[in-house]
């Protein structure tokens, strides 16, 4: 039987958010302080690099409403180029009894096996649809939830 996932601390469905930005260490202090002073719920936060600067994923605990206002604060900002919704990206740590290569391709999840454990990673549904399409093969499973990673996901 494969165990529901559960809610956040504040049961509201947690909302993932990416913020591209120039100026170094500099603006990324400005972008913690405003995290910080303004007491976003910040649930997972990940920095990451890329040609044009540097890019946060950071996954806020509150409702769609309010994860758009800070939002749009944190645009105000002066070195961020561009903030806005992310794609979600969910991990799950699984041993099943099943072919798992055929599930994660029909899918379309991300997955690798290391040391006889599953490593999968895609969007919610995706990962829904993975362990419907598995079924009853899932012997044991970690769901990890929703995971800020900058980039374009995959394990």
């Amino acid at each position: 039987m494969v165990p529901e996932t559960t809610a956040p601390a504040t049961g509201v469905t947690p909302n993932t958010i990416e913020v591209r930005f120039t100026g170094g260490m500099l603006a990324l202090n400005r972008l913690l302080m405003t995290l910080q002073n303004k007491r976003m719920p910040v649930a997972d936060f990940a920095l990451g690099r890329d040609t044009a600067g540097m890019r946060a994923t950071i996954i806020l605990d509150c409702p769609p409403e309010t994860a758009t206002r800070y939002t749009m604060l944190l645009t105000a900002l002066e070195d961020v180029q561009e903030a806005g919704p992310a794609a979600g990206v969910e991990v799950i740590l699984l041993n099943t009894a099943g072919d798992w290569r055929e599930s994660a391709e029909r899918a379309g999840v991300a997955a690798h096996e290391g040391d006889g454990i599953v490593v999968a990673s895609g969007g919610p549904e995706k990962i829904e649809d993975f362990l419907a399409i598995l079924g009853d093969d899932v012997q044991d499973m970690v769901r990890l939830g929703p995971v800020a990673r900058p980039g374009d996901g995959g394990v």
